[in-house]
């Protein structure tokens, strides 16, 4: 084997190195997968036999059971308004704009003829009744941020008003 020498104040004295563990192959357990709990491989499992029925979900339920519906008419419509308020956080006169749209009523886009010389109507695929569904819809999530520019904006006045305030108070006192 391999040994040293080392030097000491009172004698020299001899050493073997010790032969290295045996290296870990991929029958033996590892350090994460003993941590874990499992292992940390993939090819590790079985895709075969029980492991394969624990991995799969359960059934659905039967038709009786109340499951959550899900809809395409249940997102909210993206109005201008949405996007005055979410801007005027960068540049404020947007929320005096989006305020100003609860004072205009929204309506239908005018027919117009096109080049065929039939009429062009807005969403032709719809029946009148969807159409007039779509802008009531429409008119009140653009009320909502509408609503949410002003009160915006009424606290931006509000904060700027207390501000002055407290800085004319500041220099009132001083002089």
């Amino acid at each position: 084997m391999f040994s040293f020498s080392s030097q000491s104040s009172s004698a020299a004295s001899t050493s073997q190195l010790q032969t290295p563990p045996p290296a870990m192959t991929h029958a033996q357990s590892n350090i994460v997968d003993d941590f874990f709990g499992g292992s940390t491989s993939r090819h590790d499992r079985p895709l075969s036999g029980a492991h394969s029925e624990m991995a799969m979900p359960p059934p659905y339920a039967g038709e009786d059971s109340d499951l959550p519906v899900y809809s395409r008419t249940a997102a909210e419509p993206v109005t201008l308004a949405m996007f005055l308020f979410k801007f005027g956080f960068l540049f404020f006169p947007f929320w005096i704009l989006g305020a100003c749209l609860l004072l205009s009523p929204l309506r239908a886009p005018p027919t117009r003829v096109n080049e065929e010389g039939m009429p062009a109507a807005w969403l032709p695929e719809k029946t009148e009744a969807e159409r007039q569904d779509i802008i009531d819809r429409m008119r009140t999530v653009e009320v909502k941020w509408a609503r949410r520019c002003l009160w915006a904006l009424l606290v931006l006045l509000l904060v700027l008003s207390i501000g002055a305030l407290a800085c004319w108070m500041l220099l009132r006192r001083q002089s």
